[in-house]
């Protein structure tokens, strides 16, 4: 798994930091070039071929030299090529999108199903150009090194060479200091040659490889809006830190700023580390595997509040997963469809089942704080529900059992799937 940190360059002299600044501006300068090029006037090249007016998006992962438009700069051949291979990947993440709409598109059509006004939407709308003003430009090893200090004044010197093609900065001698963060992955992973720079610092990268337990229990987690994350031994985040900061409260106030202003960086920042600290407070020791809901286009296609807006599963997803690697617990992601309706006692599945933080069977009268029942549904293995028996209603009414043993209906016979749905 790949890990980043960043080490600070306020130890370099105002020269050397103006050096920098000019090789960044001329370093962004170019790549918006490039992408207003092949935005512009497309591409063909090896079966490749990118025309954003007609739509026909196959753009490459990287670039020969001779298949660059001819720019006026003082940046090397290197310094060129790590930039050209950035702008594509910076043109294939804003296609992309609408790549995967398209597809979506498609197979929503080829099912019979409506196509959801927001994705009618996207669709309709232009593609938008991306913006290179504020990259950081991404460099490898033919372009830097780094080197250690002899006199241990610093831990290190960060050097960027080969980036000019005249004489007047061959290359650029940063200081650097490592810090507690920098040392963690370093003391267990492998630094990589790859590294992205700014005006502000040096992201350095390291392969770290983690070895999963062997011995421990199986448990599931569900992600919530008001507890980040429940375990199903009984362990919750907590709820408030000791600010009485919650992540309701938090997502409140992300939902009242502007979207774009700088309070709302602010906040957004306040959310993660809100997520960070919480399940910081989990304790993994005799765990050995998480199986955790995996939330896919939630609200899609929905009209929803911008509090709903602003709680975002992937941040809690993404910190559970890096939290519990560096445990050496394996996670496991899995599909949530239905299984906060489940009963974790009697199999039951009910949407009237839920309502709020409490879940409450019809069936057999099990009353059990909501998150805490999916999270027990996650930790068991169910057999899976066919994509083609889902959105029949089954759910509805007396709804329908599902256990290790398959899915019956409430009456008692087996749920499967139509023939003419197998055929097609």
């Amino acid at each position: 798994m790949i890990r980043s940190s960043k080490a600070t360059i306020k130890f370099a002299n105002d020269g050397k930091l103006e050096e920098l600044r000019e090789f960044i501006n001329e370093y962004r300068r170019v790549a918006t070039l490039l992408v207003d090029h092949y935005w512009n006037h497309g591409l063909k090249f090896d079966g490749f071929e990118l025309d954003v007016k007609n739509e026909i998006l196959n753009f490459p992962s990287m670039l020969p030299v001779d298949q660059l438009p001819t720019v006026e700069s003082f940046l090397s051949g290197r310094a060129l090529k790590c930039l050209s291979t950035q702008v594509c990947g910076i043109i294939k993440a804003a296609i992309n999108k609408r790549v995967k709409d398209r597809r979506l598109a498609e197979y929503l059509t080829r099912i019979e199903k409506k196509l959801p006004d927001r994705l009618i939407k996207r669709l309709a709308a232009p593609l938008v150009k991306p913006s290179c003003n504020n990259i950081e430009a991404e460099l490898n090893s033919i372009c830097c090194d780094v080197e250690c200090d002899p006199n241990q004044h610093f831990d290190s010197f960060f050097r960027i060479s080969s980036i000019r093609n005249d004489k007047k900065l061959y290359s650029i001698k940063l200081p650097i200091n490592y810090h507690r963060h920098f040392n963690k992955w370093k003391s267990i992973g492998v630094q990589l040659n790859s590294f992205l720079i700014s005006n502000e610092g040096i992201t350095f990268r390291f392969d770290v490889e983690y070895k999963n337990k062997e011995v421990g229990n199986v448990v599931g987690a569900d992600q919530g809006y008001k507890t980040v994350i429940t375990l199903s031994d009984g362990q919750t985040t907590p709820t408030a830190d000791c600010h009485l900061h919650t992540l309701e409260s938090v997502i409140e106030k992300l939902a009242r700023k502007r979207k774009g202003s700088a309070a709302y960086e602010k906040a957004q920042d306040h959310r993660k580390n809100f997520v960070n600290w919480s399940i910081n407070q989990l304790n993994l020791s005799s765990i050995k595997q998480i199986n955790l809901e995996e939330i896919v286009n939630i609200n899609f296609g929905k009209r929803v509040s911008r509090k709903m807006q602003a709680w975002t599963n992937t941040i809690i997803r993404d910190k559970m997963i890096s939290f519990a690697n560096e445990h050496e617990v394996h996670v496991n992601l899995q599909d949530s469809s239905y299984r906060s309706q489940r009963c974790c006692k009697c199999g039951n599945v009910r949407k009237s089942n839920r309502k709020g933080k409490i879940y409450t069977c019809k069936h057999c009268g099990n009353i059990m704080d909501a998150d805490l029942n999916a999270a027990k549904n996650h930790e068991i293995e169910l057999p899976t529900i066919p994509f083609e028996i889902r959105g029949k209603g089954y759910n509805l009414g007396n709804g329908f059992f599902w256990n290790i043993s398959g899915i019956v209906s409430f009456s008692g016979e087996e749920l499967t799937v139509p023939l003419d749905a197998k055929i097609n």
